[in-house]
């Protein structure tokens, strides 16, 4: 005996049938011509998400509908992505659409050398969304002067790791919202010993994160974005910088006084959201995107509750800094050469409708009326949403993050006066853009080399922090390291490559 559909499945299938009726989507067939046999696209793509969709998601068939595909996915967590990419290179054995992060490593550049991969420059004007996509976008994605991969968009500003703090503790205790390092240093003292929630007990720390979170202490303090800072004409590395140092020694002033979690050399992603969540901790150093989600959660039994990011913060001379998504894009696609040119540009066809406002709105949104109601511009999340693990950025939109600023300064369910302040503060961000000397250079004959001694320099710093080396023997260790072998090499280069960027400028 047949069971009854349920019916949501059944209003599902009907509101997707009438969406696909509707769209303009090139995929659509017309006049009862017969469908094409959906073309199969395996791929391996790095996703945040705590619970991961999977094949048999409602919204994941509703995309191969219109897409005519046929979508094997391998999504990968973002802790052992980069050991996951480079195994994958190193056999050969390709994806259809493989999914880098970095385009600097040494050994997909020389997989390219060997021409493994389409260059995609012809043809990417066929596809009007991918055109679409910002110049610098697709300039900052060339490998050897050519598009051999499809920029997954990403914003300049507001994706990055930035202070964000309890707006509604500030207001309370009559604090100004910082804007240097030691007015900063001072509201995370406040929040840990001056009881902002007011419950009369001493159970809040000022900030919760781990350590890469705190990367804009040693910006700020440099006054300059990337990694490597300009003086007397040459590129110099912000690890050996004096300012480095000083920003060190402010990190561990916090960690001795207890207002950064003690937990920070082990800290995970989760934990500093649950400490945010709780009112446990009230900064902590993540993109826009977390602002409503931590705003929404706080406010289900604190109604007053608001997190505000930072604008910018100020280093020690008055230069302002805000970090910057360098390239325009996180993260990228190739097409192996031994996917036939036929299915390349069927694949391209796929990457095309995800850049379209419906194929974005889908993977990221949902559909209107099933996952998210919508009022004056504001999209509220339904309970399927939740089910179908509609999450922006997220799951099926990890393929595509959203066009524009959406991924950073909306939500769904997000209240407008949040959205339009995120706005601001956007705009704010956008006109403190510190300079990056060291844009689009990255050593290529010396990256291993670089690669350890950034790693040797994160593990000082942290044994500095926790009081495990002192900072006369860190600064005796850093004179050492000038005088590497590898260090000089990487500067060498890295002048080397400068000089070239700015020749007849």
């Amino acid at each position: 005996m047949l069971k009854p559909m349920p019916l949501c499945r059944l209003l599902f299938g009907l509101l997707c049938a009438g969406a696909v009726m509707l769209s303009g989507c090139s995929f659509t067939r017309t006049g009862g011509e017969q469908r094409a046999k959906p073309t199969v696209i395996t791929t391996q793509i790095m996703n945040y998400a705590q619970t991961m969709v999977g094949e048999d998601n409602p919204l994941w068939n509703e995309l191969e509908k219109r897409t005519q595909t046929d979508l094997k996915i391998t999504w990968i967590p973002s802790t052992s992505f980069d050991d996951k990419i480079r195994m994958l290179l190193a056999s050969r054995d390709l994806p259809d659409l493989t999914f880098a992060i970095n385009l600097n490593m040494p050994i997909l550049k020389d997989l390219v050398k060997e021409g493994l991969f389409w260059d995609l420059t012809p043809y990417i004007q066929e596809y009007p969304n991918l055109s679409a996509l910002p110049d610098y976008s697709w300039e900052n994605s060339k490998l050897f002067g050519k598009h051999y991969a499809v920029p997954r968009y990403y914003p300049v500003v507001g994706g990055e790791q930035f202070p964000m703090l309890r707006l509604d503790w500030l207001e309370r205790m009559k604090l100004n919202v910082p804007q240097t390092m030691d007015e900063l240093y001072r509201v995370l003292y406040a929040f840990t010993y001056q009881d902002p929630d007011q419950n009369g007990k001493q159970d809040t720390i000022g900030f919760s994160g781990y350590f890469s979170s705190l990367q804009f202490v040693f910006s700020t303090f440099n006054e300059t974005g990337g990694a490597w800072k300009l003086r007397d004409g040459m590129l110099h590395p912000l690890i050996t910088e004096d300012a480095s140092r000083d920003a060190l020694l402010w990190i561990k002033k916090a960690y001795d006084d207890k207002i950064i979690d003690p937990n920070l050399p082990i800290m995970k992603l989760t934990q500093m959201e649950e400490a945010i969540k709780r009112s446990e901790a009230g900064a902590t150093s993540l993109s826009m995107g977390y602002v409503w989600k931590f705003i929404e959660e706080l406010r289900k039994t604190n109604p007053r509750a608001d997190i505000l990011p930072l604008s910018f913060l100020k280093g020690p001379s008055g230069v302002p800094y805000v970090p910057t998504t360098e390239g325009g894009f996180f993260g990228a696609y190739l097409i192996p050469k031994s996917v036939p040119e036929p299915k390349m540009k069927k694949i391209l066809q796929f990457l095309d409708y995800g850049y379209s406002p419906e194929g974005n709105d889908l993977v990221n949104f949902g559909l209107k009326g099933i996952h998210y109601t919508e009022r004056d511009g504001i999209r509220t999340a339904t309970e399927q949403a939740k089910k179908d693990l509609v999450i922006i950025g997220d799951n099926l939109g990890s393929i595509w993050r959203p066009l524009g600023d959406t991924q950073v300064v909306s939500a769904i369910g997000i209240s407008p006066e949040i959205n339009e302040r995120n706005k601001r503060i956007v705009e704010q961000r956008s006109r403190a853009v510190p300079p990056n000397p060291s844009a689009g250079l990255y050593p290529e004959k010396n990256y291993d080399a670089w690669a350890s001694l950034l790693s040797s320099v994160n593990d000082v710093r942290m044994k500095v922090i926790i009081g495990q080396m002192t900072i006369e023997a860190y600064d005796a260790w850093i004179l050492k390291l000038k005088q590497d072998d590898r260090y000089q090499k990487v500067v060498a280069e890295i002048n080397q490559m400068y000089r070239q960027k700015t020749a007849g400028k």
